[in-house]
């Protein structure tokens, strides 16, 4: 018996070592794989939603005559903003409002002399991380600083004659 526990006791004192290179080892995964990994997920969710926004108000955009879409108290920039916000975009972490330009262009004109009209809505959204790793002396955008979002879609307009201002 004796013998026995003194080559588990060599055992022992050979692989000890691993315990104590855990605490390292996880910290590094941690802190440079697991946390980075979850900003990106957040910030990849967050694009995402942004996309959802932008649809919703370019959608609307092309219903809408050109003084409707424009208001910046109306439906495009105020009202669907607004209700993504108290919906969807209570998962984006966001630094203030989304921001949204409208503009029209003309599109293609058909054999019947009527040229289409196409709206383009522009959505501007800056969106934190979700955690804010500390790094000193480095701001890297969806990490530690904020990172912008600018989603921009385009539809030609329901009636043309609403592009007109």
């Amino acid at each position: 018996m004796k013998a026995n526990q003194i080559r588990s006791a060599r055992r022992r004192r050979n692989s000890g070592s691993s315990l104590a290179e855990f605490g390292p080892a996880l910290f590094v995964l941690l802190v440079f794989m697991f946390f980075p990994l979850v900003d990106m997920i957040s910030l990849g969710v967050s694009y995402g939603l942004c996309l959802v926004l932008n649809y919703n108000q370019v959608h609307e955009a092309s219903l809408l005559p050109f003084a409707d879409a424009t208001n910046a108290s109306g439906t495009v920039m105020k009202a669907i903003p607004d209700q993504w916000k108290s919906g969807m975009g209570k998962f984006v972490k966001m630094t203030g409002d989304p921001q949204t330009v409208v503009s029209y262009r003309a599109g293609e004109t058909g054999t019947d002399n009527v040229t289409d009209r196409l709206v383009d809505v522009q959505t501007t959204v800056i969106c934190n991380p979700w955690l804010q790793i500390p790094l000193p002396l480095l701001q890297i955008p969806g990490i530690n600083a904020p990172m912008t979002f600018a989603v921009t879609g385009e539809r030609p307009m329901e009636n043309p004659d609403y592009a007109k201002p």
